[in-house]
């Protein structure tokens, strides 16, 4: 499939794809097309990451096998936040332009479930929810799916994350069985491989940008310094590029609250996202953000999952992400549609580990920066603003009084005059840098860890805040399971559905077998060794270690202030 002309998609679907003004399918596309197409029946497993075009991938065939004279669900497609469920459901209708009797219906929390159920009523034949409420609206019996004949779970690995596994469990389980379940996601991680196992037959497999993602026209580059001087840092790149159009990743609420209140007393167009703030906030964050009235969003990656806004020219990592799958998300949002974008991240000489994690996982490269300072923003501003005032014109009402103004300015040199405008024009930038003080860089190389040192191995835990659980629970746990083991602990970072912990590597071992099989509140522990990428076992907020820091062992195990949980679960 070279052209969606050559498809075998109906004439109606490529007339909407043509006034979409779409030609040559992507990579995906070309592939998932005529493989869902082929039988109708074949499930598909497509890891394709953000921004390669798989909507259409899955959302044309979808549309093209609709009966339309059948009013009852034929197709679900299920996405992790309300967001993305909005804009799939807009593209879907674009998708159908052509199809006038196909309706589509959005479901999602947040909104009124009677309207959505009305609309459901009224013969939607394919619905695009978030898995909260989609398992509602089917325990409710107002969601009927004896009819269905497509499921799509898109950015599985992102539900998952999200903590929606038994969500998904149950949704799939009330599917019919000779459904075709096509599966989308960027990264496989096993809970999506278990899906995979447990609700497919024999599905057939492409993977289209995920391995190539060094391949795509992002520009990856990072900047080391320290951690103290993350935001003057940010201050600086901003300053250098007053045309950035970004979306800034920090760890926490508390830090993205923080960090969005700066830049706006510093002067940028800059608003806050995260999941404490209501459904009525985000979306008006979002509208904004879109229309380009806001330049800079300051987000968590909960409430960035599912963001889909075309042309952003930065992604900045104002904290690393805690996998590198994450990184392959967050960057995926800039260098779409073949366009150029540029992915930042700041980082700490320790953290320089985490970047070769992220380049080994997802054949990214990535090249150090050399760090700007302040003289570099200040004769870029001062050029570009000479340029303004070169392509300046004057309005006729000021006209009419410019012989009174230039004889104001009697006696003063032109050197002087140019001076004294470049000091007007540039003065408030000037106190504002000088008052945040120098970016100190970080040319500590990746300590290696002495003898004294503990080197930490990350663990994984089946537990986290979804079932309660705190640090001082986790670590009477931890304690109950092993009575006079004199065991050092690094960091404790409790998830929805998982809980980090850094244990001395020496230990590690020891300690999954101790808890093999064991129980805590009639949940089962499942403790392993984490492969994945995260580490909260160093003393730094990333996930790399090493170096010095205090023990903590069990029995006299207290939580320091920095162990801090971060909020991942929204339900849809």
């Amino acid at each position: 499939m070279t052209t969606y002309q050559e498809s075998d998609l109906r004439d109606e679907l490529k007339r909407a794809v043509a006034d979409l003004g779409f030609i040559t399918p992507t990579p995906v596309q070309a592939e998932a097309i005529p493989l869902i197409l082929a039988d109708g029946s074949r499930d598909l497993v497509a890891l394709a990451r953000t921004g390669t075009g798989k909507t259409a991938g899955f959302g044309l065939p979808v549309v093209n096998d609709i009966d339309t004279d059948l009013d009852a669900v034929q197709a679900l497609i299920l996405c992790p936040t309300r967001e993305l469920c909005l804009q799939i459901a807009r593209d879907i209708s674009g998708y159908a332009k052509y199809r006038k009797d196909v309706k589509v219906t959005a479901v999602y929390g947040g909104a009124p479930i009677t309207h959505q159920i009305r609309e459901i009523r009224s013969g939607s034949q394919i619905i695009v929810g978030t898995p909260g409420r989609t398992l509602d609206l089917i325990n409710r019996k107002k969601l009927k799916l004896e009819n269905l004949k497509r499921v799509v779970l898109d950015e599985a690995d992102e539900m998952l994350n999200m903590g929606f596994q038994e969500e998904l469990n149950s949704i799939l389980g009330a599917t019919p069985d000779d459904k075709q379940t096509l599966l989308f996601s960027a990264t496989m991680p096993k809970e999506a491989k278990k899906i995979s196992r447990d609700y497919m037959t024999d599905p057939a497999e492409i993977s289209v940008g995920h391995e190539d993602a060094g391949e795509s026209k992002t520009d990856h580059q990072y900047f080391k310094v320290k951690g103290s001087s993350r935001f003057a840092l940010l201050r600086l790149l901003i300053e250098l590029d007053p045309d950035m159009y970004a979306v800034i990743f920090c760890r926490t609420r508390r830090e993205v609250n923080g960090v969005a209140e700066d830049l706006r007393f510093a002067g940028h167009a800059a608003d806050a996202l995260h999941g404490d703030m209501s459904q009525a906030q985000r979306d008006d964050v979002m509208k904004r953000f879109r229309k380009r009235r806001i330049q800079l969003l300051v987000a968590t990656d909960v409430a960035a999952r599912g963001l889909d806004v075309q042309d952003l020219t930065h992604v900045i990592n104002y904290n690393l992400p805690d996998a590198p799958e994450v990184y392959v998300h967050r960057s995926g949002r800039t260098g779409r549609a073949g366009k150029e974008g540029i992915a930042m991240s700041i980082i700490t000489g320790r953290e320089t580990r985490n970047i070769r994690a992220i380049e080994k996982y997802s054949n990214i490269t990535f090249t150090q920066q050399p760090v700007p300072n302040q003289e570099e923003v200040y004769k870029l501003r001062a050029l570009r603003f000479a340029e303004k005032i070169k392509a300046a014109t004057l309005d006729s009402k000021v006209a009419a009084y410019l012989p009174e103004v230039i004889e104001s300015f009697a006696g003063i040199e032109r050197e002087e005059l140019i001076q004294k405008i470049l000091g007007y024009g540039l003065g408030e930038l000037s106190k504002q840098l000088q008052g945040q003080g120098d970016v100190k860089e970080d040319n500590a190389k990746e300590k290696r860890l002495d003898k004294g040192d503990t080197d930490y191995t990350t663990l994984c835990v089946a537990v986290g805040r979804k079932q309660g659980y705190t640090v001082p629970q986790i670590i009477g746990m931890m304690n109950r399971r092993l009575p006079g083991k004199k065991i050092n602990f690094g960091k404790i970072d409790i998830q929805n559905n998982i809980t980090y912990i850094g244990v001395d590597s020496k230990a590690a071992r020891k300690v999954v077998a101790a808890f093999e099989g064991a129980e805590d509140k009639g949940v089962r522990l499942d403790v392993k060794v984490f492969e994945g990428g995260t580490n909260v076992d160093g003393p730094s907020r990333s996930y790399g270690g090493g170096g010095k820091k205090k023990q903590y062992k069990p029995g006299n195990f207290k939580p320091r202030p920095s162990f801090s949980a971060k909020k991942k679960h929204r339900k849809g």
